[in-house]
């Protein structure tokens, strides 16, 4: 669920029980909208993620190891100047609104105590964090906030900091009956949305589920309730949730993570909802994964669009070669004409515009009218139709050998649509533009170029049901890496017939059963035929495979296979999903 105001005044709570005193050992930035910092507190490390991103702008606690660029943004460095060394003395919500501030004891370039404080706006497309000095000035902000941007609240270092405008709400600390009953008074709307009305930061799913704890239908008038009831219990229910909370994660019957509470949600089956130690953790079964798959999905954005474009051209060139190949009878056509007229010279003379002549190439020598240029001699004329066959003779000659480039240039540009879905870092991404550059169809990235050595990407790593290690590649190069890379005596899978990833079992002894089977999943999965009922996968051993010296990345040939026929179920898919960390 997104974090609304109520969500985070229970985070607000964890983070103060766990991390306050601590100090800030790290400061990186793996995204452009999101900031980490390690807290060392309580005699153990932890991960803080100040997440501004329009769509998942939240703070947690995580476990999640983050990708950093290689060069760390200029927010970064300044980030780092001012909190690293720093103890966070505060964590406070502010009007009970989607608003965070972590108030840090820091120490400046005079070697004095300064107060930074890091305001963290959880307000969807308008989420920012800013740090903000002791005089209230903003020394920088993840995203900057121009007045032609926003005419109510710029955003930008040297400005003051002002907090976003606030609504005329209740905040969570101001939960009286008597201000409670207040605001209720007079409202005819349903309760859950009155709900909404009058308290700061809360939405919909939260407002119909604190109905339902407080025993009263979400979809009753305001007008029709006891006003000082439904006032009493929704003060003692705020009061008894933040003296004891137990968050839970959502799970559908997949076994996938749905989404995550600060408590058991009655307005969900108890059963689906897991304990867990924490609010951070319950967020970390659902995000963990899901928030680096959607990021690489929008870095792949580009590449993406730039696929499908060069697609459509190679599509359409195959469509004009094969209109080529199909105008070959009629260049036939026009060599027999050619033909018929040089045997029948003596019967036509110049100005014709036709001639009947007997078609010595059919059974039984029917009659054929040809059509001649009045302009030409009977010779010329034949000639015309020689030069006509010669031209469409090349052309189909040309053709064809096109052809094979283009289903070539198909199966590569097919092979990386499907291969981005794969990604899981930018070394990922970086083999799909380098194999696409070496193909001409992506001018070489200017970064790569300045690199020695390109960052290579990695296969996915598995471990089977015995123990035993199970690579996957995620696109044509790291198939290639991984397979020729492999011991000879390891068992190589790969779906029969159709584009895929390789797959490595890496043990020279024989596998299992259960092994076999599990990594001919991996390789049903991943590959084109994921949905098929009943797909083939061949295994052989690793020496068996061979590459030939101009065979396009990935493509092998192999012998001395076997084949299992593997179909799988959605509960499969999920279990695989769940296993690359994507779920």
């Amino acid at each position: 669920m997104p974090m609304d105001g109520f969500t985070l005044s229970f985070m607000a709570k964890e983070l103060s029980q766990t991390l306050l005193g601590g100090r800030v050992d790290k400061v990186n930035q793996p995204e452009k909208d999101a900031l980490v910092l390690l807290i060392r507190a309580g005699g153990a490390n932890h991960r803080l993620l100040l997440s501004a991103n329009a769509n998942q702008a939240r703070v947690q606690i995580t476990s999640q190891t983050y990708e950093n660029p290689m060069e760390p943004p200029m927010f970064c460095m300044l980030m780092r100047k001012h909190l690293l060394g720093a103890r966070l003395l505060e964590v406070r919500q502010i009007h009970g609104d989607r608003i965070l501030a972590l108030v840090f004891d820091a120490i400046d370039e005079m070697n004095d105590h300064v107060h930074r404080t890091l305001y963290l706006e959880i307000m969807g497309r308008h989420s920012n964090l800013s740090l903000v000095n002791e005089k209230g000035v903003i020394v920088d902000s993840i995203r900057h906030v121009n007045a032609e941007m926003s005419r109510v609240r710029t955003v930008l270092p040297g400005d003051d900091y002002h907090l976003p405008p606030t609504q005329d709400k209740l905040d969570l600390e101001s939960r009286s009956p008597e201000a409670i009953a207040a605001r209720l008074t007079g409202l005819s709307m349903p309760l859950h949305k009155a709900l909404m009305d009058i308290f700061s930061g809360m939405a919909g799913l939260c407002s119909k589920e604190v109905c339902a704890q407080i025993g009263l239908d979400a979809a009753t008038p305001v007008s029709e309730l006891d006003i000082s009831l439904v006032s009493q219990r929704l003060s003692d229910f705020y009061g008894s949730q933040f003296d004891q909370f137990a968050p839970v994660t959502l799970y559908d019957e997949a076994g996938m993570a749905q989404d995550f509470f600060p408590f058991t949600y009655r307005t969900y089956p108890a059963d689906d909802q897991k304990p867990m130690p924490s609010l951070s953790q319950a967020m970390d079964a659902y995000y963990l994964g899901r928030d680096l798959h959607m990021r690489m999905q929008q870095k792949s954005l580009g590449l993406s669009r730039h696929i499908k474009n060069a697609l459509e051209r190679v599509e359409k060139k195959k469509g004009i070669m094969l209109d080529t190949l199909n105008q070959s009878d009629a260049a036939e056509q026009d060599r027999i004409y050619g033909d018929l007229i040089t045997a029948n010279l003596h019967l036509i003379t110049r100005g014709q515009e036709s001639v009947r002549v007997q078609n010595y190439y059919e059974e039984g020598m029917p009659e054929v009218e040809i059509p001649l240029s009045i302009r030409q001699t009977p010779a010329q004329n034949a000639q015309t139709y020689y030069k006509k066959y010669r031209k469409a003779k090349v052309a189909e000659q040309y053709a064809t050998e096109q052809l094979v480039q283009i289903e070539k240039d198909l199966l590569l540009l097919e092979t990386a649509l499907e291969d981005l879905e794969k990604c899981q870092t930018s070394a990922d991404l970086g083999d799909i533009r380098l194999l696409l550059s070496q193909s001409g169809f992506l001018r070489p990235d200017a970064s790569q170029r300045k690199q020695k050595k390109p960052q290579e990407g990695k296969p996915y790593r598995f471990t089977a049901p015995d123990g035993t290690t199970v690579e996957v590649g995620k696109n044509s190069l790291q198939n290639d890496r991984l397979t020729l890379h492999a011991r000879g005596g390891e068992t190589w899978l790969h779906a029969q017939g159709i584009p895929g990833s390789h797959v490595i079992i890496r043990t020279e002894q024989e596998p299992s059963e259960e092994t076999i089977f599990f990594a001919a999943q991996l390789a049903a999965y991943f590959s084109k035929g994921r949905n098929h009922p009943i797909l083939p996968v061949d295994y052989t051993l690793r020496k068996h495979v061979k590459k030939s010296a101009n065979a396009a990345a990935g493509m092998v040939t192999y012998t001395h296979f076997k084949t299992i026929f593997i179909g799988l179920t959605p509960e499969d898919m999920a279990r695989i999903l769940k296993m690359t960390g994507q779920a």
